[in-house]
């Protein structure tokens, strides 16, 4: 991680789409990538090299893990007890934002899950660029300011990520409780009238 960097820090920005695009593919976090394009570029700029990063790979991981290397995902996920959601009409939307804002989980496997769960490419692509988005600007603003050496926008930058992070845990959490929901109602349609 630290030799990509390094090649990073003095690349072209077509390079920094590139490494964004593909990097990300092979489990390479992301977050490092945004905070180097971040301080190599600044805040504008390396915010539109950032989402150009997202539109190359946002593609190439739905079409590898919905049609090229299916089988192989879904045996490698349910080795490591990783069980596949599988994407339901009237609830793609639901689906795609309880997996982009799961805390914890690489943007590699969210792709790759989503793909796997057979959500439409249309929804999966429109909506998995909001909350990297929201990620991205925090970790960008916080290598742009390093750089700058401005204290007030590294802890602008710190708080947009702590604040993306909590947003997106109780994100979760609401889904969780939806789910649960949906569950004890359903089962209690289910019983039979007599008891």
């Amino acid at each position: 991680m630290e030799a990509i960097l390094e090649i990073l820090r003095g690349a072209p920005p077509w390079m920094f789409v590139a490494a964004l695009a593909l990097l990300p593919l092979v489990g390479i976090p992301v977050s490092p990538l945004w905070m180097v394009t971040g301080a190599t570029f600044g805040m504008k700029t390396g915010m539109v090299l950032i989402i150009a990063g997202f539109a190359i790979n946002f593609a190439l991981a739905y079409h590898i893990s919905n049609r090229l290397l299916r089988e192989p995902l879904l045996r490698v996920f349910q080795r490591r007890g990783i069980g596949i959601p599988q994407a339901q009409p009237g609830e793609y939307a639901k689906l795609i934002i309880a997996v982009r804002v799961f805390p914890g989980l690489p943007n590699f496997m969210q792709s790759y899950l989503l793909g796997l769960a057979n959500v439409p490419f249309r929804i999966y692509y429109l909506l998995s660029f909001p909350p990297q988005i929201a990620c991205a600007i925090g970790f960008v603003m916080f290598g742009d300011s390093i750089v700058n050496i401005e204290g007030g926008k590294i802890i602008l930058a710190v708080s947009i990520v702590i604040a993306a992070g909590l947003l997106f845990n109780i994100m979760h959490r609401r889904q969780k409780g939806t789910a649960k929901v949906k569950e004890v109602k359903w089962s209690q349609k289910t019983e039979p009238k007599g008891k």
